[in-house]
């Protein structure tokens, strides 16, 4: 049992990891760009390597208006945001953040289910997919914020 709850917590933190604050915005799902984002204005006064662009998607997601889907209870963001930062200092290594989330931020790890992000509009979609989407949005700001230097 115990084995079982420190999974679920783990699992939805990992996958809320990536919810932050949003007025209604660009995206069909009313998320703001990473760029205008408080996160990534965080992001830009740390060192850059990718632990802190997984933080910073981790930390774009907190405050969201979005649920995480784990095993098919519904979790807030503000609930699974601390399990999510545990998470990932505890299981990331140096990786690529696209290749750690696809490894483990697709599906639960006691039923194997695939762990959703429910968003405003009414829509859902793989936690995976929306940080991998993320991420290369927050590459693309880095690129643009180092041409303007």
């Amino acid at each position: 049992m115990k084995k079982f709850l420190v999974s679920v917590v783990l699992s939805i933190s990992l996958n809320a990891v990536f919810l932050g604050t949003v007025p209604a915005a660009l995206s069909a799902e009313g998320l703001e760009p990473v760029a205008k984002s408080q996160a990534y204005q965080e992001f830009l006064k740390k060192p850059d390597n990718d632990l802190a662009k997984m933080i910073c998607i981790l930390n774009y997601f907190r405050d969201a208006p979005i649920t995480v889907w784990y095993e098919g209870i519904e979790y807030t963001t503000q609930l699974a945001y601390p399990v999510g930062l545990v998470y990932l200092m505890t299981n990331y290594h140096n990786e690529n953040p696209e290749q750690w989330a696809k490894k483990h931020c697709y599906r639960s790890l006691s039923g194997n289910n695939i762990i959703l992000m429910k968003f405003q509009d009414g829509t859902s979609r793989p936690v995976r997919d929306v940080i991998i989407e993320k991420y290369h949005e927050l590459e693309e700001a880095q690129r643009k914020q180092v041409s303007k230097i």
